[in-house]
C-alpha cells in the first residue's frame, strides 16, 4: 500500500498550467526590461565614458610618440598631434619633417599636404558625436612641449583644447549629466569631466 501511494504521487508531480504561465510572464517581463536597458546603454554615460577613454588614449599615444621621437614611415618628425575633422572623425598626424631648420618655428596645426596622417579615427560608438570642433593638440618632439592651436604659452590661463562628447543629435548639453568633456592645456594637464 505504501508502494502504491508513492507511485500515485509521482504520477501527479509536475507544474500546473497556471504555474507555467506565471513563470513565462515573469521571464517575458525581465527579457523586455533587459532589452530596453541594453538599447539605452549604448547612448548613456557609460557609452560616453568609453568613447572619451579612447580619445584620451589617442591623446596620450600621440604624446608618447612625440616624447620618444618615434619614426613614422621611416622619417623623424617635429612631433605628433590630433586634428578635428568632423562630428565623428579626427586625425592623428605627424607634424613637419625634422629636416626643417627649426621645428619651433613651424605651424603646429594640421597642414594638409605638408603633415602626414598617421591614422584616421572614428568614434567607436555610432550613437555619440563631438558637440563641436576642437583646437589642434600637438606634442613637440623631443621636448615635452604641448601646443594648443599653435600656441605653447605657459602663462595662466593656459590655452586649452576642449573636446565635448554627446549623444548624436542632442539639443542641449549639461556637463557632467548629459555630456563628457576632455580638456587639454599647454601645461600638459588633461582633465576628464564625466
Amino acid at each position: 500500500m505504501i508502494f502504491l501511494n508513492a507511485k500515485r504521487s509521482t504520477l501527479n508531480a509536475g507544474f500546473t498550467l497556471v504555474e507555467v504561465l506565471v513563470v513565462t510572464a515573469i521571464i517575458a517581463t525581465l527579457s523586455v526590461a533587459l532589452f530596453f536597458n541594453f538599447g539605452t546603454t549604448a547612448r548613456n554615460r557609460t557609452a560616453r565614458s568609453q568613447v572619451a577613454s579612447v580619445i584620451v588614449s589617442d591623446i596620450r599615444r600621440t604624446q608618447s610618440m612625440a616624447l620618444s621621437g618615434a619614426r613614422f614611415n621611416g622619417n623623424i618628425f617635429c612631433g605628433y598631434g590630433i586634428h578635428y575633422v568632423d562630428h565623428v572623425t579626427y586625425l592623428l598626424y605627424a607634424g613637419a619633417d625634422e629636416g626643417l631648420p627649426q621645428c619651433q618655428s613651424t605651424n603646429h596645426n594640421y597642414q594638409a599636404g605638408t603633415d602626414s596622417v598617421v591614422q584616421t579615427q572614428k568614434l567607436i560608438n555610432q550613437n555619440m558625436e563631438f558637440r563641436s570642433g576642437f583646437s589642434d593638440i600637438f606634442f613637440e618632439s623631443p621636448d615635452p612641449k604641448t601646443y594648443i592651436n599653435n600656441s605653447a604659452s605657459l602663462t595662466p590661463p593656459f590655452p586649452t583644447a576642449t573636446i565635448i562628447i554627446q549623444r548624436t543629435s542632442q539639443a542641449t548639453c549639461s556637463i557632467p549629466q548629459t555630456c563628457t568633456q576632455i580638456d587639454v592645456s599647454t601645461s600638459g594637464q588633461l582633465n576628464l569631466t564625466d
